[in-house]
């Protein structure tokens, strides 16, 4: 409480907030905490809430509206900074699932951090506003496939086609089945719950839904999106994500403490120099491979290199990709400690990044 508040005061993003405290009463910090494992399992409960509520968000109208810049633009983005990056993985010696999974991953930014300076900056309506998110919002719908991958790239790699194929076609029945049912009965159970105006009752609705689609088969994080996009077609979404909000809040800070409490600080000092290229490297190529994909998409050079400084760090969903690569034997954790402490050090200079492509976009608005 006490460090998020102070982070909060400081108008830096909560996620660096949750990191700084559980780093501070961690292991490598006072140990009040010595086995962050041990909550581990109650906070990826706040990894389901998260991927539940990008569902709600991800309304089929809304991605229609935007979907020049969602698929095409936001598409590239992924597909071309994660091969850059895996294939940069790759050449410095990882295997190529390794590759692909720190790929996948830090090609994603984070929606938390850059929705937040967007709002504080005023600038969510603006033309660099609406890419921006555009891009932020297919990136969302890039981290479910991402989690399913992971698992499969654990196994043998002789056997890693046979379980993509079953894994399709195992979620193409399951979102048959859940689409199916969740016409059928999804709305006529949110009436019945919403009739009785008992709050409660609707929020116990609420979560029997967001985590009951993992009985099909799916994952819980996958099925808590799936149902997500479910609702957000219904007039409940807006209700819906109000009840969600609190448990969502809690249980992701939560989670983005364990984060912190896992950061090895010896290890990191030992390795700064590594920290230090592999941060360098990062935000200067993500901004340049964004940059230059904005141009061919039709911006100028003022909201496409604004948008690429501000999509330039890592993300949330990384340190969810990265903790179950290192669960699934993809990374070790060694390499997991120096992703991790990456992604941290490219979110707390996103707001900096942000200001100088404001001052920068100055300059360049009059160039076509």
């Amino acid at each position: 409480v006490v460090v998020v508040s102070l982070i909060q005061r400081l108008h830096v993003s909560p996620v660096i907030g949750y990191l700084a405290a559980g780093l501070l009463i961690g292991p490598s910090g006072l140990g009040a905490v010595s086995d962050p494992d041990g909550v581990g399992e109650l906070a990826e409960f706040g990894v389901v809430f998260l991927l539940f509520t990008v569902g709600l968000e991800l309304s089929l109208q809304r991605l229609w509206v935007m979907r020049r810049f969602v698929f095409g633009f936001g598409s590239a983005q992924v597909i071309v900074c994660g091969a850059a990056i895996g294939a940069v993985a790759w050449w410095c010696g990882m295997p190529v699932p390794a590759a692909i999974v720190i790929g996948g991953g830090l090609a994603l930014s984070s929606t938390a951090v850059t929705l937040q300076l967007l709002v504080e900056r005023g600038e969510t309506a603006s033309r660099f506003g609406r890419v921006t998110i555009a891009v932020l919002l297919l990136q969302d719908l890039a981290v479910v496939p991402l989690l399913v991958l992971v698992p499969l790239l654990g196994g043998d790699g002789a056997s890693l086609a046979t379980a993509l194929g079953f894994a399709a076609l195992k979620a193409v029945a399951a979102l048959a089945v859940i689409v199916g049912l969740g016409r059928l009965v999804l709305r006529p159970l949110l009436r019945a719950a919403a009739a009785g105006r008992d709050t409660d009752l609707f929020a116990a609705v609420t979560l029997l839904i967001a985590l009951g689609t993992a009985m099909v088969g799916l994952s819980l994080p996958l099925g808590a999106f799936l149902a997500g996009l479910l609702i957000a077609e219904t007039e409940f979404r807006h209700q819906v994500e109000a009840d969600i909000r609190s448990f969502k809040g809690l249980l992701l800070g939560l989670f983005f403490m364990t984060v912190g409490m896992s950061l090895d600080l010896q290890l990191l000092a030992a390795e700064w120099q590594t920290i230090g290229a592999m941060f360098v490297a990062l935000l200067l190529g993500k901004t340049l491979l964004v940059a230059l994909l904005g141009r061919l998409f039709g911006l100028n050079w003022s909201t496409a290199l604004r948008s690429g400084l501000v999509l330039a760090e890592g993300g949330e969903f990384a340190f969810v990709l990265f903790s179950a690569a290192l669960v699934a034997g993809v990374l070790t954790g060694f390499q997991s400690q120096l992703l991790l402490a990456v992604v941290v050090l490219t979110l707390a200079t996103t707001p900096l990044l942000a200001a100088i492509g404001g001052r920068l976009g100055a300059h360049l608005g009059r160039i076509p």
